[in-house]
């Protein structure tokens, strides 16, 4: 079983003898600029976020990189992004589908340049300086979107959530049966222990997720068979669908593979889960929910 819809990582980096983002004024926010434009000139497309129409923000969703709070972003060839003034001076940013170890290290070769190109703030004792403490250290941000049906319909996901979060991790809800787990904090671990550690929470959450959908098929199997194809029968015919309602759906119909009631590629949901989710509500229009529901209908007829 594979319900893990994306990944999405980040590296959080500042400029040594420049205040934090609070405190940074225009002119050293443009002297920063000018600095990454001029470092990294042949490695990155520079664009204006302001200027961004929904053609630009529907590419830049594939990848997960999209961020609405930076004025400038720069983004690579690898699909690796560098946003500015986003939290800290510089955002590095990746993403892919499914539990794609390979964000980190994409990431982390754009990091690579990075520092052996800028002057970063830095502490021998504490490592990277940040104005968010708990981004303190290797200053790197790892997170996945999963869906955690089964754990949600048997209300152990308030336990889990807390489990978790006593572990070192958040476990926060996105849109419909879909959470997302991510790191807190980054002092006194390498990054070699965060990714390992992620890898392995992940790993359990998917075992759980396994563990409940099994639990709930001998108690409820024929509620979860009608549930599965009742969403089935409905996206197969259905002309408009706002995402909240589309993502419970397919969120069923994948319990519903898993528990083996459907005969549907489960990787095909899961391309679903991850288009639908990363829409954002605020940008989205009719004509888009009625291309949502057309590409559903096709993907789940098999065309």
């Amino acid at each position: 079983m594979t319900n893990v819809l994306q990944t999405r990582v980040q590296f959080y980096r500042n400029l040594k003898d420049y205040k934090f983002v609070p405190k940074l004024t225009e002119d050293k926010k443009q002297e920063i600029i000018s600095k990454v434009d001029t470092a990294l000139d042949k490695e990155l497309l520079k664009v204006d976020v302001n200027t961004f129409d929904q053609n630009m923000r529907d590419y830049l969703n594939q990848f997960n990189i999209v961020s609405n709070k930076s004025n400038t972003m720069f983004i690579t060839k690898d699909n690796v992004a560098i946003t500015l003034f986003d939290g800290e001076h510089l955002t590095i940013c990746a993403g892919g589908a499914g539990l794609d170890k390979s964000a980190y290290t994409r990431a982390k070769a754009l990091e690579h340049i990075i520092s052996s190109k800028i002057s970063l703030a830095y502490n021998d004792m504490y490592g990277y300086l940040m104005s968010n403490l708990k981004k303190i250290g290797c200053g790197l941000h790892f997170e996945c979107d999963l869906d955690l049906n089964a754990i949600n319909t048997l209300a152990k996901i308030n336990q889990v959530r807390q489990n978790i979060k006593n572990l070192g991790f958040m476990l926060t809800p996105k849109a419909g049966q879909i959470f997302t787990l991510s790191t807190v904090c980054n002092l006194g671990f390498s990054e070699s222990e965060i990714v390992d550690d992620f890898m392995k929470m992940v790993s359990k959450l998917q075992d759980l997720e396994i563990e409940s959908g099994k639990m709930l098929a001998t108690t409820n199997s024929e509620e979860l068979m009608d549930k599965a194809f009742r969403s089935l029968a409905t996206l197969q015919s259905a002309y408009l669908l706002a995402p909240d309602e589309l993502n419970s759906m397919l969120s069923d119909i994948r319990l519903g593979v898993n528990l083996g009631y459907i005969d549907v590629k489960e990787e095909k949901i899961i391309d679903l889960q991850r288009l639908v989710s990363n829409k954002s509500t605020e940008y989205i229009s009719k004509s888009e929910l009625i291309e949502l529901a057309n590409k559903a209908k096709k993907i789940l007829k098999g065309e």
